[in-house]
């Protein structure tokens, strides 16, 4: 491809800029290239995706790309994080797809440039053939025309010479006839289940990181992936030396999860799995500046051996039997994670293989689930035998009794030692979140709050640091977090022992530590040497009211347990609920239980991209239309939650509803963002067919790119309740709450004026700058 520049001078009038010719030859740098670039004044830049992504994370260069035409790169895939990231701050990506044996494929600087920089349109003039690889992707092959015929001839199709470029490449999702680079077919790991792992997207993720120089997978013929990487030079250590290879491991652990959010299950990565490169074994590098894959694999056989060997030893039959075979946790006395997801996998395979079972329906983590090896087997059976999970309803309810019985027992007794304080002293755990950040910002601003101690999990990055960035992207005042009111606690404890994981295919087990957290809460309180144990306020979820009657508004007390069962999420918020409800009738604790109904943006609109609204919006971008309802929503912002809350926080009732007391119709906020986004308005059912239709019917990879354009079909459970759900007077089926004793608490309530339009632009405002839209 870059001969063809040196012709364009001749044919098109293109002025080259390029270094000045000497002996030996300047070695192309990102540095070097992007200084050229700016001396010269250059229009367009033309290199390899490595560049890019270095560029990519220096402000300056940035600024600099957004004032040029573009840059148009090839040779390789480009990060999809990277490239939306650069589109989204207003650099123009131009991608250019070739080979040797065609020449350039892609049309040459398309006149837009947009989110979907990686797509391009295969001109008529070459005749193609494609060949499906079974999982939603297809190889290219090139026939001759009178337009063009391929140097070399390798295969056959449609009963004609070809050239099988061993390119595969995916179809867009809503438009025919576009293509984006999925990977080479010779690079595609083939694992013993017959599942695929296509690394090139993964390792594009994990090499963003700032301590990855450069990330090779494998685990061709193997049960799962591994990971070889070369540290940058500046994180570079011998990983002989195992206290310092678990601690880099620790470091790139964050961008290894963020890579597991699209890795599909079979190809995600443990820590376990991952191998650092030996000084004694540097890494080889292409004239691209990519890694030599196959080279570097064969060089590293020995070191990949010994890893498996050593995971597999770990799984044999001689460890030590169990006291009990009735474990409460696989995780905890059993395997560590990567075992655990070895067990899921085999038994998922083995389902597939014997059952008429669709396997996707099974929530992954059920090991966790029952981690006994009587619970596993039961369940094992009821699923094989039933095509589906059946867990009855009592059975739920008695698990949630027992649970609130084990943390019932043997609550300490208070006793008073000191006079009480002039003003509150506040403990808030989970701050780093949208709510709890909010809630912080008005105690450290309240003259009723002296000192208020915000407990956070331990994290990478400092505490501070987190919560200047939550402060300042939800528009809240930074300047509050050094008031001498305010300190900020970390801790080593799990972070689901701080904060309740807002995740719906949790089991109730699964939440468990949280419920711990609350009973340990608990007794601190009761252990406070003040005149009156500390109120303990709890944040609870309209999602514990899931099986009452739709229509009718919600009275504040106490529910059946039968009423949130379902999901782990609301059967655990009900366990909470009863155990605080429990410690209030037999010890001096006062509490409240608020059951929170669904909270819009904050006061900058943030509002988290990953919870079910932006999902529908974002997806509907993808559709090109957006739902109609005719029902209503009580949303209420996370400005007005907090500062009810805060005046609830005091209340002698044990169960208020935080919800808008002022309903719009669904119509109201759909309205205007369709047609900000210019999006037709179509009825649900028909919106969801669509999704429907979309999340249907694909391979694992095609899969995770699917999911990154529609994210509602990671929870089209959720979404199809609604298309059934012809009685609620709430849109998606929330339970309509009465927030009398709430307003009669609360001024903020009763002065709340309803949501509208504009409020619904700053959400999408805030989307479209978090890089959603």
């Amino acid at each position: 491809m870059g001969i063809m520049q040196t012709g364009w001078t001749a044919s098109s009038g293109l002025v080259l800029t390029c270094f000045k010719p000497r002996s030996p030859a300047i070695s192309p740098t990102p540095e070097l290239v992007m200084k050229g670039a700016m001396d010269t004044k250059s229009d367009i830049i033309f290199c390899v995706p490595s560049f890019v992504e270095i560029w990519a994370q220096n402000p300056e260069t940035v600024r600099f790309l957004t004032q040029i035409q573009g840059i148009l790169y090839g040779g390789g895939p480009l990060s999809q994080i990277v490239g939306d990231g650069l589109t989204d701050k207003g650099v123009s990506i131009f991608n250019l797809y070739g080979c040797t044996e065609v020449g350039i494929v892609s049309p040459i600087l398309p006149k837009i440039a947009g989110r979907e920089w990686a797509y391009f349109k295969i001109p008529p003039s070459i005749k193609t053939h494609f060949i499906p690889d079974g999982n939603g992707n297809f190889e290219l092959l090139v026939l001759p025309s009178k337009h063009l015929v391929p140097c070399v001839l390798n295969n056959s199709a449609d009963g004609a010479d070809a050239y099988a470029s061993n390119d595969l490449l995916s179809p867009h999702p809503t438009k025919p006839g576009y293509w984006k680079v999925f990977g080479r077919a010779d690079d595609q790991i083939m694992h013993n289940t017959g599942e695929k792992t296509n690394p090139g997207p993964l390792e594009n993720i994990l090499n963003q990181d700032p301590h990855i120089q450069a990330a090779v997978m494998f685990g061709r013929g193997r049960f799962n992936a591994g990971v070889l990487i070369d540290p940058r030079p500046a994180s570079a250590f011998d990983p002989a030396d195992q206290e310092k290879l678990v601690d880099f491991r620790n470091k790139i652990w964050p961008t290894v999860e963020k890579m597991n959010e699209f890795a599909p299950q079979h190809s995600r990565l443990f820590k376990e799995m991952i191998i650092v490169a030996s000084p004694k074994k540097p890494f080889s590098y292409t004239a691209k500046n990519t890694a030599r894959r196959l080279a570097l694999i064969n060089e590293y056989d020995a070191e990949i051996d010994a890893l498996y060997a050593a995971v597999d030893e770990s799984t044999q039959a001689d460890l030590s039997p169990p006291s009990t075979w009735d474990l409460p946790s696989a995780t905890t006395f059993c395997c560590d994670s990567l075992q655990a997801t070895w067990i899921r996998n085999s038994l998922l395979h083995a389902l597939r293989d014997t059952t008429k079972l669709n396997t996707r329906t099974v929530t992954s983590s059920f090991v966790y689930q029952y981690s006994s090896i009587n619970a596993l087997a039961s369940f094992l059976s009821r699923l094989a035998s039933a095509g589906h999970e059946v867990i009855s309803d009592n059975e739920r309810v008695e698990a949630m009794l027992n649970m609130v019985e084990k943390y019932s027992t043997e609550f300490p007794t208070h006793t008073s030692s000191v006079s009480a304080p002039a003003q509150d002293v506040i403990l808030l755990t989970g701050t780093t979140g949208g709510i709890g950040a909010t809630l912080l910002g008005l105690l450290a601003a309240s003259p009723e709050v002296s000192r208020v101690y915000a407990l956070n999990r331990r994290n990478q990055q400092p505490l501070n640091k987190r919560q200047h960035a939550v402060f300042k992207d939800r528009g809240i005042d930074v300047t509050l977090l050094d008031s001498h009111k305010v300190v900020l606690i970390e801790t080593d404890l799990g972070g689901d022992k701080l904060a309740w994981p807002v995740n719906f295919n949790l089991s109730l087990k699964s939440f468990e530590p949280a419920v711990k957290t609350v009973r340990d809460l608990i007794d601190l309180s009761l252990a406070s040497p003040l005149p009156k144990p500390p109120q303990f306020v709890f944040i609870s979820s309209v999602g514990v009211l899931r099986h009452l009657e739709p229509g009718v508004p919600v009275k504040e007390g106490p529910v059946d347990a039968s009423v949130a069962t379902g999901l782990g999420y609301s059967e655990s918020k009900w366990v909470a609920e009863k155990l605080l409800s429990t410690a209030s009738n037999i010890t001096p604790l006062q509490s409240v239980s608020i059951r929170v109904g669904q909270v819009t943006g904050g006061a900058s609109g943030a509002w988290n991209s990953t919870e079910w609204f932006p999902s529908l919006v974002r997806t509907s971008v993808s559709l090109g239309c957006l739902p109609t309802l005719h029902k209503e929503v009580s949303w209420i912002s996370a400005v007005a939650t907090a500062e009810t809350i805060l005046e609830m926080r005091n209340s002698s009732v044990a169960n208020l509803h935080l919800a808008h007391p002022r309903p719009v119709s669904w119509s109201t906020i759909m309205e205007p963002i369709a047609q900000h986004l210019a999006l037709d308005l179509v009825p649900y059912d028909e919106w969801f067919a669509q999704l429907e239709k979309k999340s249907s019917g694909l391979g694992a990879d095609a899969e995770v790119e699917m999911l990154r354009q529609f994210p509602a079909a990671k929870i089209l459970d959720f979404f199809s309740h609604e298309k059934s759900n012809s009685i609620s007077v709430e849109a998606m089926g929330i339970p309509r709450l009465d927030v009398s004793e709430a307003q009669r608490i609360s001024t903020t309530l009763q002065k709340l004026p309803p949501l509208t339009g504009d409020d619904a632009l700053r959400w999408v405002a805030y989307w479209k700058q978090a890089g959603l839209l």
